[in-house]
């Protein structure tokens, strides 16, 4: 047990290391969770760029408005006969945004249409994605179009449009194999057998290139026996091209016929539901994209939140009254909230640390409580906070944001004594980064609490 002075000690040591980390370009809240009361706060008003931390608002408001338990559905519709295991026209392909969709859920989709019988298309195939009118913009971030988290959602989006590479080196020459295949896609590759270099392979990029431009994929090198079975994503193709070639590949797989990619038109009034496939539920959508900061998962929740709630002023500005009708339903001050997108993934958005906590205090009194904590990683175990504050363990939730000249954390403190704390840390500026607002983050918790 530490004595009085010990601890006194501790505290001027805390005060001074957290007056040392806010500067003029960090703000910060921490109040009781349960309440809202502030216990500590600096520059807890100005409009601050939240980065990802900015996936929590959108994650309040999907859960307030759509649930926990809400589903996207994806559907398989047609308006032509079906004779013989012969569908006798087109077949329409009607999507919702469906954020976790991925080949397993296409593979679904197409076992449906097989279970009823259907083994030949002689129509086409075409894509409905009226569901998604306009995507929110991410305005900034056009060099990196190519990178995974820069994939804008859409209403057909499979397994984020990424294919995978699978390089093999057993005796029978270097190689490499597309999965997907896709049809469309011509693979070109020049690979030469680097025999036994070495036992690492962490990275294939080390020893093969991998370029791609519109359908042409090539790869080249040499590829070490160590690389054998190695494995590297590449981003391919639009996000209608991606799925109507999956589907062929899939659907060629599983004996399929027919069903040639005809384009994009919106499903006939009477047209009836073949085949469907739904997604997890919300609760768990939003713990894959707060573990991980999906920046697509949490563009398609909050469009789906205009697509589910139109007001007739189009799909973005609908999706951002929903969400700003949802923090005035529980008291959260957002005269500091500016939206782009929903995920952060925005030079513009912003949002006030003060607001912030008040999200965080309405979500821990709200009848979704449970789902919202959950979605939020624990440190030093998930996502992308594995490897951070691992001291104070998974008793702390924070979701992370991170851009260039920006970092914060926002979430809980849920203290052994059955207190819990809301937390919010933001820095933008040169000097932003994880090593200090998690400096900040633990003289502020030091300060208000018992250290771990």
């Amino acid at each position: 047990m530490r004595t009085l002075t010990a601890c006194l000690m501790l505290c001027v040591a805390c005060a001074r290391a957290l007056a040392a980390g806010l500067e003029n370009d960090i703000a910060l809240w921490v109040g009781r969770a349960k309440s809202g009361e502030t216990l500590l706060e600096h520059r807890a008003d100005a409009p601050m760029n939240p980065a990802s931390t900015m996936k929590l608002v959108t994650a309040f408001a999907a859960l307030d408005t759509l649930g926990p338990d809400y589903r996207w559905q994806s559907s398989l519709r047609s308006d032509a006969p079906l004779a013989g295991g012969v569908l006798q026209g087109d077949l329409w392909w009607v999507g919702e945004g469906d954020p976790a969709f991925d080949l397993a859920a296409l593979d679904a989709l197409l076992d449906g249409l097989r279970l009823r019988g259907i083994r030949t298309v002689s129509g086409g195939l075409l894509l409905d994605r009226a569901a998604f009118g306009r995507v929110a913009s991410a305005d900034g971030f056009e060099r990196d179009a190519g990178r995974v988290f820069a994939v804008a959602p859409d209403t057909h989006l499979v397994g984020h449009k990424v294919a995978w590479l699978h390089f093999y080196n057993d005796g029978a020459g270097a190689r490499a194999a597309l999965e997907p295949a896709l049809g469309g896609v011509t693979l070109t590759q020049s690979l030469t057998d680097a025999g036994d270099v070495g036992t690492d392979c962490d990275d294939v990029r080390r020893f093969v290139r991998i370029s791609s431009e519109g359908e042409a994929l090539s790869v080249s090198g040499a590829l070490p026996r160590a690389c054998d079975g190695a494995s590297r994503f590449v981003n391919l193709l639009s996000a209608p091209a991606f799925a109507a070639q999956a589907f062929a590949a899939r659907w060629a797989r599983l004996g399929g016929q027919g069903a040639v990619f005809g384009g994009e038109r919106p499903a006939p009034a009477g047209a009836r539901m073949l085949a469907g496939h739904a997604s997890p539920p919300l609760s768990q959508v939003l713990v894959s994209t707060n573990f991980h900061s999906n920046n697509t998962m949490a563009r398609a929740v909050y469009l789906t939140l205009g697509r589910v709630l139109p007001q007739g002023a189009g799909l973005v500005a609908d999706a951002e009254a929903a969400l700003r009708a949802s923090l005035a339903r529980h008291g959260v001050d957002a005269r500091t909230l500016v939206l782009e997108n929903g995920a952060g993934l925005s030079r513009r958005e912003r949002v006030s640390a003060r607001a912030l906590g008040q999200l965080l205090s309405a979500a821990w009194r709200a009848p979704f409580a449970a789902e919202f904590v959950a979605s939020v990683p624990a440190a030093g175990r998930d996502g992308t906070l594995e490897k951070r504050l691992g001291a104070w363990g998974p008793r702390l939730r924070l979701k992370t944001g991170t851009l260039a000249s920006v970092s914060a954390l926002a979430g809980y403190w849920l203290a052994p004594d059955g207190e819990p704390l809301a937390v919010v840390a933001i820095a933008n500026g040169e000097g932003a980064s994880a090593a200090r607002i998690d400096a900040a983050v633990d003289a502020a918790l030091r300060r208000v609490h018992a250290a771990p």
